[in-house]
């Protein structure tokens, strides 16, 4: 008689429980980081006359504050709906679209709850067009509240962009199983602020556009159009922040991956024509980004205690992206969604010197943290079943909550 036989599901599924302990380990490795880099943080600011983040609480508080404010109230109840709506049944049957639109509304939400304060002169890089768009949106808006409610709109598009990239490149079930992890994310914190929110969505717009270009089924002009549409928001994106440039590595290797070298020269001639079409007006993309440069090492070479925040910052940004940027990291090299995290990885190594504000470098992470936890869920083989980080993005709202209102 011979044993009973099992699908290859149920024996995934079997194992899935066995996954917990691995990402409690995750958990762990994470809030050591935490301790460990906010302390070095804390020791920078007592020791040194160098002006680092300023949005950030040092740990321990300074200034604690125990005044109760809206934010404090919606924050948790946002955090627990999104929670509890991933660990429902029904999640795992939602239609895609209406799950993009949740995800868009919930970020909003979430993001509001943490910040609404948006100052429209702080942004990470001076940028000709960053200066220009927020011009735009103040005078259009009208007030300091439709400013912010307009910010937040569009700084919170990165969430079903991030997901419609991840769902082209590593499948539904991964982007499903991403997505409370990606609306609770720590960074919503500092993407509403101000213009660099809005870059972070022109980066995702950009990645999610090629994704979905680049695909098997998209031929013909349809590959075309769609190749030129990325590289044109690669051109805006670069306009909005310098650090952008770094997604067309990205873009590059998701062409590169699935064979698509056309469209490579076509995303990279709509990219060159947007640069081209903004030197005419009078802002030359190439000479902006030199000066900028040059005034970053001016400033450390000026400070030598700015080389704190050179060895803080990519630890920094870990962070900032809560605990499931520990699992994504270790799939890195065998996850199908590397090309979306290679030119965010690259731009971390050299954030110190990407010409950010340094009383504000904290703003040029924004349109980092999303792409560096995508590895999360997603696998090499996508038949695997994946269990969405119900801790990891339990954790990450939670350190969200304790950061923005404990000092």
């Amino acid at each position: 008689m011979t044993a009973p036989q099992t699908s290859f599901t149920d024996r995934v599924d079997a194992l899935a429980p066995a996954r917990r302990p691995s990402r409690l380990r995750d958990l762990g490795i994470w809030l050591c980081l935490t301790v460990v880099v906010l302390t070095m943080a804390s020791v920078a600011v007592s020791t040194t006359e160098v002006v680092g983040p300023t949005t950030l609480p040092w740990w321990p508080a300074q200034n604690l504050s125990l005044r109760v404010t809206p934010g404090m109230v919606v924050a948790p109840l946002a955090a627990a709906a999104v929670l509890g709506v991933a660990t429902r049944p029904a999640a795992v049957r939602m239609s895609w679209h209406v799950l993009l639109v949740l995800s868009y509304l919930a970020s909003i939400a979430w993001s509001a709850a943490l910040h609404t304060n948006v100052d429209p002169t702080t942004m990470s890089t001076a940028t000709d067009g960053a200066r220009g768009a927020i011009a735009l949106l103040v005078s259009y808006t009208g007030s300091e509240a439709g400013l912010a409610i307009t910010v937040i709109a569009l700084s919170c598009l990165s969430v079903p962009l991030v997901l419609v990239a991840v769902k082209s490149v590593s499948g539904p079930v991964a982007a499903r199983a991403l997505a409370p992890v990606l609306i609770l994310g720590p960074w919503a914190a500092w993407a509403t602020l101000g213009v660099d929110g809005i870059a972070a969505a022109a980066c995702a717009a950009v990645l999610a556009c090629g994704a979905v270009a680049s695909e098997r089924r998209v031929k013909g002009w349809d590959a075309f159009w769609g190749a030129a549409a990325a590289g044109g928001l690669l051109g805006i994106a670069a306009l909005l922040s310098y650090g952008a440039a770094w997604f067309a590595v990205s873009l590059l290797c998701l062409y590169f991956a699935r064979r698509r070298p056309g469209q490579i020269l076509v995303s990279a001639g709509a990219a060159l024509a947007v640069l081209a079409l903004a030197a005419m007006t009078g802002s030359s993309w190439p000479y902006g980004l030199v000066d900028t440069y040059n005034a970053a090492i001016g400033e450390i070479a000026a400070h030598p205690g700015q080389l704190w925040w050179v060895a803080l910052m990519p630890a920094l940004v870990a962070v900032a992206c809560g605990p499931a940027i520990v699992e994504s990291l270790r799939r890195f090299g065998t996850s199908s969604a590397w090309p979306l995290m290679i030119g965010p990885l690259l731009a971390l190594m050299i954030a110190p010197l990407s010409g950010s504000n340094p009383e504000h470098p904290e703003y040029g992470w924004i349109a980092l943290c999303p792409w560096l936890i995508v590895a999360a869920t997603a696998r090499a083989d996508r038949k695997h079943s994946v269990r969405a980080p119900i801790i990891s993005a339990a954790a990450g709202a939670c350190a969200a909550i304790v950061l923005m209102y404990s000092g």
